[in-house]
């Protein structure tokens, strides 16, 4: 049945009811107060009680209208503005991809509103650093930070790469150790300290921190390896070609040296300047530290060069070198570098028929200048004129173009 319909029979019969004992009498309702007395009929009073308890439900229902239109006017005036912020946050960032600085700036401080406002800050921060304006990047940096609570390490961290860019490596380097006091294992933290100590040169920095990156695994091992290498590499080179005391010492080198990892110094990559270090040694006129040193290196890499270098060197015992050599090669062929080693280490040990064996072996497998010239030496020494001579000869004509001579 229809609603309406129930409603206006109710409303019939309700006022049929009424209608009854309205003619039953009109009854009579008396008020006293103080002085005020009122006096109506009992029906009367009724229809000005309905009517009060209407009027009062009509102006409760105004007032409260007004209330929730003042609050769907405010609401709507919250979300024009911030659909406002966000139209020119977005607006902003893109020029700041465009590359617009000035504009970009702008509109993102005039977009900061809201809890996001860190945000636009930030970028604004990026967009007056890439203008070339650091006091006003530095200064949106501080909005940054105290626009958001808890906001300490992004601000931080963008504060520290910006520094990286402007090469202002010390306050770099301070905004990193700070960070990382607040947050030792957060990844990007040391990382960024990682770039600020190669930025410094602070090899020493680098070296002393890979063991953390290391033990909360914040880095690949291989590439924790790498950066190890060079660190260690850069450190060592730093003291073989600086002017000061400190890499005439030989003391000072090897401390160095010592504390270099095993690990490391196994590393192929690691050759060219355990080689480099070891020359060093030798031109100091360290060569019984150079030869010890190069023997530990010959242990881990029997690589020509280092083979070739050993050979050169008298260091404690000449002859426990000869005997190093000759046991690394007893079961194995031996190579024209090899050959020409142990012919060296046996003029140290004044083994010259010996010398002159290996020597010659050398050249059989490689027709070098560097054989022919020690076997011209030997040659010379032992009163074979002749046959220095000829090797000589035919040592200097080695990668020269056949011309005509005089006969």
């Amino acid at each position: 049945m229809n609603t309406r319909l129930l409603i206006i029979t109710a409303l019939m019969l309700l006022g049929s009811v009424l209608g009854f004992f309205m003619q039953q009498g009109s009854g009579y309702i008396l008020i006293s107060f103080q002085h005020w007395v009122i006096e109506t009929s009992l029906w009367v009073f009724v229809t000005l009680l309905l009517t009060s308890m209407l009027a009062l439900y009509l102006t409760i229902g105004f007032v409260m209208g007004l209330l929730g239109s003042r609050r769907t006017l405010h609401n709507w005036r919250s979300h024009r503005g911030m659909t406002q912020s966000v139209n020119k946050t977005v607006k902003g960032l893109i020029a700041l991809a465009e590359g617009n600085w000035r504009q970009s700036e702008k509109l993102l401080i005039a977009g900061a509103q809201g809890n996001g406002k860190i945000i636009n800050y930030l970028a604004a921060a990026r967009a007056a650093h890439q203008a070339g304006d650091f006091e006003h990047s530095d200064e949106l940096m501080t909005q940054a930070s105290k626009s958001t609570k808890g906001a300490e390490l992004a601000v931080g961290l963008q504060q520290a790469r910006l520094q990286l860019e402007r090469k202002q490596y010390e306050q770099a380097l301070a905004t990193c150790l700070r960070l990382k006091q607040q947050f030792p294992k957060h990844q990007y933290v040391n990382k960024m300290l990682l770039k600020t100590y190669s930025a410094l040169e602070d090899w020493q920095g680098v070296i002393t921190l890979l063991p953390k990156l290391s033990k909360y695994k914040l880095l690949p091992s291989k590439q924790t390896l790498k950066i190890e290498i060079d660190a260690y590499g850069k450190q060592i080179e730093h003291l073989i070609h600086t002017r000061s005391s400190a890499g005439k010492d030989p003391k000072i080198l090897l401390d160095v040296w010592h504390n270099i990892p095993t690990r490391t110094i196994k590393q192929t990559d690691f050759i060219p300047l355990a080689q480099e270090f070891v020359e060093h040694l030798i031109n100091l006129g360290e060569h019984v530290a150079a030869e010890a040193e190069l023997r530990k290196l010959l242990s881990h890499h029997w690589q020509p060069e280092l083979i070739r270098l050993y050979g050169c060197i008298m260091g404690e015992n000449v002859e426990r070198q000869l005997s190093f050599v000759q046991d690394k090669v007893k079961n194995a062929p031996k190579d024209a570098i090899t050959l020409i080693t142990m012919g060296r280490l046996s003029l140290s040990n004044q083994l010259f028929d010996e010398a002159q064996m290996y020597f010659e072996q050398s050249l059989e497998l490689d027709n070098s200048v560097e054989i022919r010239g020690e076997l011209s030496r030997l040659y010379l020494a032992k009163d074979e004129t002749k046959k220095a001579l000829d090797m000589l000869r035919q040592g200097l004509g080695l990668g020269l173009p056949r011309l005509p001579l005089p006969i």
